[in-house]
């Protein structure tokens, strides 16, 4: 009876082998490439053919290897980078198993050739299947060249598996483009079946994602910089405006590394906040600097997972660095005319500055704090915000300052001869608040920034339970269905921070004794149901947090309308509520709250420029 555990040859178990570290050519890519970056090169050419399954060719500049080293190099688990458990621990380079080689040469035919810089001449070696044909002298420049030919030739199964060349393409393409990204020091150049794709000169990482991605898309993103004792972050995210409906451009790297990782994904996703809706995807290239003790690498041959010492601590620093370098951020939206950028549920036709605002809005003074009280001398207080002819002081107003006109309700644009109409503030369609400003035009949706202003009074009402209410008159009776009894029932502790003063009765009735000092009078019943309405949809469409949604609903609800006229006194305290904010550029939901034309782009219009 013969034993039926046999220990496999040792061509057998290498093409096995193989099969952990070569999935398809972009592995190859990748390996090679990796290799490449690790003996220091500063130029590194690509080409592949037949989308890699043809040709794969990597050649460098780097430190090259003598006969001995590149002979040694394709034997299974030979490796330059560690030598003891220790190196293990503390991994600085990008390859380190020692299978790479190995495993591409066990289901190729590969040709290397290699010099270092202060030797005469080179060597060549031909290996096919593992079995090396030749090794011989070779004249070649310094650095390594390696190709790889019939990639999965002598398993015609794996070879089978691969994909189309377009599919094939793009796995190798996104690689390149990872490897570009994490490497802006050194000169790339990308060849697809001789045809160039990119040739990429060293120069900074903003740049490199300029030439790999276009200028328009450099151009949206944010600079990321935090670190604490054991970490360091660094990077881009991009703006708000600038999302996407797929989870693309999205770049992690650990010690230069690129990995992948769900959980922190999710980490600067929920670092948007409101800024974003669901479903749409910020783009990110975010560099993590940490002891390599911290992390493990070693925890597959692919080497695209990484485990934490400590995940959570992680996601909350990414996180809290993601949220406070948007909150730090300008991202008011401009007019460009231009392509429509999907920000939020809907399309507008901007893209996104990176200048501060150009008007100062805290220059504003509420009406309270005006001698006189009225609306002229209001924006003589605040006319030097303005543009230099705006901020004239007009025919109309007398030397101390008070107007002579009296102030009626009609409607701006029938103000044309009237100062305050010079001051550049005025209502829209009684939609949009527009604003002169030094450099341009801001348009603020009323609506929208109403809503922003009343989200984050209402999220710090239920978050640090300091809720005023206004005390009515007579109470009001509410009767309500069993389904938004239970639901305002389950919310009486939130509903009463938020300001409401309410008591539950009989027969699905509620009693409101109270209101929070946002709601206009005549209208709390109206809000309080359609608050519950509100909650009802957000909880089946976003499923938020209670608190948030509720915060998100009451802004919703009680915000003032599109078309709801404003007086100008309203209108300023609504700009300088606004700014205010912590966030003020976008409403709860991702829309934004501002748009800026400047005046160069009305210029292009009507060709000045």
């Amino acid at each position: 009876m013969s034993n039926s555990i046999k220990i496999l040859p040792q061509h057998l178990y290498n093409k096995i082998a193989a099969g952990e570290v070569v999935g398809r050519p972009e592995s190859v890519v990748k390996e090679l490439i990796e290799n490449s970056i690790d003996a220091g090169a500063t130029e590194i050419t690509v080409l592949v053919k037949d989308a890699g399954k043809a040709l794969i060719s990597v050649i460098d500049n780097g430190s090259g290897m003598n006969e001995e080293d590149a002979k040694v190099a394709f034997l299974r688990h030979s490796t330059s980078k560690i030598a003891t458990y220790e190196d293990l621990e503390n991994i600085q380079t990008l390859g380190f198993r020692g299978e790479a080689l190995a495993s591409i040469a066990a289901i190729s035919q590969v040709e290397l050739k290699t010099r270092r810089k202060h030797d005469d001449i080179g060597t060549l070696i031909r290996i096919e299947g593992n079995e090396v044909k030749e090794v011989s002298k070779a004249n070649t420049e310094p650095g390594t060249s390696v190709s790889v030919r019939n990639i999965f030739y002598n398993t015609p199964g794996r070879r089978n598996f691969l994909k189309s060349n377009q599919t094939e393409f793009r796995h190798i393409y996104e690689t390149f483009v990872r490897l570009a990204v994490s490497n802006p020091s050194v000169e790339f150049r990308f060849f697809n079946n001789d045809e160039l794709v990119f040739d990429l000169k060293p120069s900074t990482l903003q740049l490199r994602l300029q030439d790999l991605f276009g200028k328009d898309f450099a151009d949206s993103l944010i600079v990321v910089s935090a670190e604490n004792q054991l970490v360091k972050l660094n990077g881009f995210i991009s703006r708000p405006g600038f999302t996407k409906k797929a989870k693309q451009d999205q770049f992690f790297y650990l010690n230069k590394r690129f990995f992948s990782n769900k959980n922190l994904n999710f980490a600067v996703y929920s670092g948007y906040d409101d800024l974003i809706e669901k479903g749409n995807y910020p783009s990110f290239f975010l560099f993590i600097e940490i002891d390599p003790h911290k992390v493990d690498v070693n925890v597959h041959p692919s080497k695209l997972e990484v485990k934490f010492e400590d995940e959570s601590a992680m996601f909350g620093f990414i996180r809290k660095s993601v949220r406070d370098t948007l909150r730090s951020s300008n991202i008011t939206f401009d007019m460009s005319f231009g392509t429509p950028v999907s920000s939020g549920a809907e399309t507008l036709e901007h893209t996104t500055s990176g200048k501060l605002p150009d008007f100062d809005f805290s220059r504003f003074k509420k009406p309270s704090q005006v001698s006189g009280g009225n609306i002229h001398s209001i924006f003589q207080a605040s006319k030097n915000s303005f543009s230099e002819e705006a901020g004239k002081i007009p025919a109309d107003i007398n030397a101390e300052g008070n107007d002579i006109l009296q102030p009626d309700d009609r409607n701006i644009f029938e103000h044309t001869k009237k100062e305050e109409e010079r001051f550049g503030i005025w209502q829209y369609r009684n939609k949009y608040i527009m604003c002169e400003t030094e450099t341009g035009l801001m348009i603020i949706d009323q609506h929208a920034a109403h809503e922003r202003i009343l989200y984050e009074k209402a999220s710090l009402r239920l978050n640090s339970h300091s809720a005023f209410s206004q005390q009515l008159l007579m109470p009001i009776r509410i009767s309500l269905t069993k389904i938004d009894y239970q639901i305002a029932r389950s919310l009486e502790e939130e509903i009463v921070n938020l300001g409401f003063a309410v008591k539950f009765g009989k027969n699905e009735t509620a009693e409101l004794t109270g209101i929070p000092a946002d709601v206009k009078p005549g209208n709390e019943s109206r809000i309080f149901q359609e608050l519950l309405d509100q909650y009802k949809e957000y909880e089946i469409k976003l499923n938020l947090e209670k608190r948030d949604n509720l915060a998100k609903s009451f802004a919703c609800r009680s915000a003032i309308k599109s078309g709801e006229p404003l007086q100008r006194e309203e209108m300023i305290n609504l700009i300088d509520s606004l700014f205010e904010c912590e966030m003020p550029y976008v409403c709860p939901h991702g829309r934004p709250t501002v748009i800026r034309i400047t005046t160069e782009e009305l210029d292009k219009r009507f060709s000045r420029s």
